[in-house]
């Protein structure tokens, strides 16, 4: 017999994300971004395979304010295929990963953390580049032949550029090379080897931070050219960030294992790991070592004192009503303390002996006189 609390519910269907959109489209429609959200976030938990409802999520986050889940919604859109996508050619984004970068971006903006900003415009850019879809305006009126001239005219100004400044990095005039190579982006912004003199130039200036990101943007530009994730390592490195420069030059390694400035540097870097690792687990050790005679040493300190402290407590007696007094203050006894010697038991009874004997001699010499 089956009872009727071990039957189970049947369980309600799954939403279907058809209606789901139509319904926030619904909501979109009267710029009504609660409601919509409400139901992007429905969406956005079922399994689907698609980064276009994070990225309708994104835009309503946008709208209410909510700049920190733009920013989560779109690192995710990322991690998808880039594919093309329509209706935003007006914002210069024509693929999926554009738009997420531009709504990064404004996201970015807004909590005041403009170097990522223009870090996303900058890779949005790179993406556009490469397809060859981000002409401006102006290049409409231009034909084919004059915009591959103005083109090759920018990329020989660039170069330019960066020659004057490996002039200026040989005589070790950091400043004046660090200038003429931000120069030469200026002309040509997706020049790998300019993003890798700047950020060599930063290194030697001990200006890290700003260096790092000349590095990031080398690796953006040319994924599969080692400089990029060396100059990270180098970086990392430097500012005693062992983990991920390991990370950094072990990618580099993949790229070209037989890289021997990487492997130098891969190799120094294991060494700081292995003698930081080894100070760790000597202190550890030291620590437990030091921990376990502490322990030992409490140990034998409690008994010493234990034992001290009943040698020198004397025979209380249980009826009196007189406090016990000592250097530490006084107390009230509670129990009778008893030490007893074998040595003091025979004595008492050679005592009680004795005095059994007197007592038999006195009155044999009583009743003899008698």
């Amino acid at each position: 017999m089956v009872f009727s609390f071990t039957k189970k519910e049947p369980q309600a269907p799954p939403p279907d994300p058809m209606v789901l959109l139509a319904e926030a489209q619904e909501f979109l429609k009267t710029e009504d971004f609660e409601g919509a959200l409400a139901k992007f976030d429905e969406l956005c938990a079922l399994p689907v395979q698609s980064p276009l409802p994070l990225l309708s999520r994104a835009t309503c986050r946008l709208q209410l304010k909510k700049y920190d889940g733009v920013v989560e919604d779109c690192e995710k859109v990322l991690k998808f295929l880039n594919t093309d996508i329509e209706g935003h050619s007006e914002e210069g984004c024509t693929t999926v990963h554009s738009l997420a970068l531009m709504r990064m971006a404004k996201a970015f903006k807004e909590l005041g953390k403009t170097d990522e900003a223009k870090s996303a415009v900058m890779r949005k850019n790179v993406i556009e580049h490469k397809l060859g879809r981000d002409k401006n305006e102006d290049e409409n009126d231009e034909d084919d032949e004059e915009r591959s001239k103005r083109m090759q005219k920018e990329k020989d100004a660039a170069e330019e550029w960066k020659e004057k400044g490996n002039a200026e990095f040989k005589e070790q005039n950091w400043n004046k090379a660090l200038e003429y190579y931000r120069n030469g982006l200026g002309y040509d912004l997706y020049n790998p080897k300019l993003h890798s003199n700047a950020c060599l130039t930063l290194v030697k200036l001990k200006r890290f931070t700003q260096a790092l990101k000349y590095a990031e943007q080398c690796i953006l530009l040319e994924p599969n050219w080692v400089k990029g994730y060396y100059l990270k390592g180098l970086i990392l490195s430097s500012e005693s960030k062992i983990e991920q420069a390991r990370a950094a030059l072990q990618k580099a390694l993949s790229i070209e294992p037989d890289n021997t400035q990487v492997k130098a540097l891969l190799d120094e870097v294991e060494a700081r790991v292995d003698y930081v690792e080894s100070r760790l687990r000597r202190r550890k050790a030291a620590d437990k070592q030091s921990s376990g005679a502490n322990h030992a040493g409490d140990k034998d300190s409690d008994s010493a004192n234990e034992k001290e402290a009943g040698d020198n407590v004397p025979v209380e007696d249980v009826d009196s009503d007189e406090d016990y007094c000592n250097d530490d203050g006084c107390r009230t006894p509670k129990k009778i303390k008893f030490k007893i010697t074998r040595k003091q038991i025979i004595d008492s009874a050679v005592e009680i002996g004795a005095a059994v004997l007197g007592i038999a001699a006195v009155w044999w010499f009583v009743s003899d006189s008698d």
